[in-house]
């Protein structure tokens, strides 16, 4: 199977739809995140970011890969502006809002936590 997305890549190496399949090729069957991340590059380049499915599957990769919160959420919007009335990119932005508030949230909590840890700390000495 992936001899035969490498084929169609170098085929079509222009085709933001060929690219964007061996990304989530990449991304779903081989655990390839860093490949998958290139091929999602690539394919929003090609397709100038009119492609709203590309843009939230490559937001949820750089969230996933990076952690990067302020540039998935770029990318979640551009992908919301291209495909208003997508409801796979709306469902991945909810997912992906969700996630970041849980996200937050534990952060806070690991905070909160370590300073009440830190105050007892201090109360035993």
């Amino acid at each position: 199977m992936e001899e035969h997305y490498k084929k169609m890549v170098v085929k079509n190496p222009g085709n933001a739809l060929v690219l964007s399949n061996y990304a989530e090729f990449l991304y779903q069957w081989k655990g390839d995140l860093r490949g998958a991340e290139e091929y999602y590059s690539r394919a929003i380049l090609m397709d100038c970011s009119q492609d709203g499915e590309i843009l939230s599957k490559y937001a949820k990769l750089v969230w996933e890969l990076h952690s990067d919160q302020q540039k998935a959420s770029s990318y979640f919007q551009r992908a919301l502006q291209a495909s208003p009335h997508d409801s796979h990119v709306q469902a991945a932005y909810a997912n992906f809002l969700w996630e970041t508030e849980e996200y937050e949230d534990g952060r806070s909590l690991g905070k909160e936590m370590a300073t009440d840890l830190h105050g007892s700390c201090n109360s035993l000495t």
